[in-house]
């Protein structure tokens, strides 16, 4: 009788090592696909981008003018909350097109900021707010009281490609 169960037991815990070790030998994704995070931790992913009221022109020091956006980009993750998310984000600038199903006009301007790294996540991080904030400069000067369009796009290996644009004043 202890020979069977020690037996038993024995072909229970092979299985289940064997099963274990088999993850070890299983292929990473590397085909580009998004990777997949367990549930209920997917909830706290980041589902939507938002371009933030705060969005607008800026003077950076030493520009003598408006020479910048100063974007907030706000996360928010499954239950509508703000969120940290690692990934890249890239912006465009396109002048505003009125009486126009899309209001993009001609691009004039791009910037890509990469957030992979915890260190750059942090340092676009505003605790306050619960927003990125990204300090573009831009070397033409931008008249005042003129509407433009800001797009932002969010890419992470960990979430859908996410995407947010605004229209705003310059200057305002």
């Amino acid at each position: 009788m202890k020979v069977r169960m020690l037996t038993v037991l024995i072909m229970f815990l092979l299985a289940g090592f064997g099963q274990g070790c088999w993850d070890w030998f299983k292929p990473a994704a590397s085909d580009g696909h998004m990777e997949q995070t367990p549930a209920p931790i997917n909830l706290l992913m980041p589902k939507a981008v938002r371009i933030h009221p705060f969005t607008g022109t800026r003077t950076f020091e030493g520009t003598g003018g408006l020479k910048g956006l100063n974007v907030r980009i706000e996360l928010l993750d499954g239950y509508g909350d703000s969120a940290k998310g690692f990934g890249n984000f890239r912006f465009e600038l396109y002048r505003f097109l009125a009486y126009n199903n899309d209001c993009k006009g001609r691009k004039l301007a791009t910037w890509d900021v990469p957030l992979m790294d915890s260190k750059a996540n942090l340092t676009h991080w505003d605790n306050i707010t619960r927003t990125y904030e990204f300090k573009l400069q831009w070397d033409k000067p931008i008249p005042v009281g003129r509407r433009l369009v800001v797009v932002a796009v969010f890419t992470s290996p960990f979430t859908q490609r996410l995407f947010a644009e605004r229209v705003f004043v310059a200057g305002q």
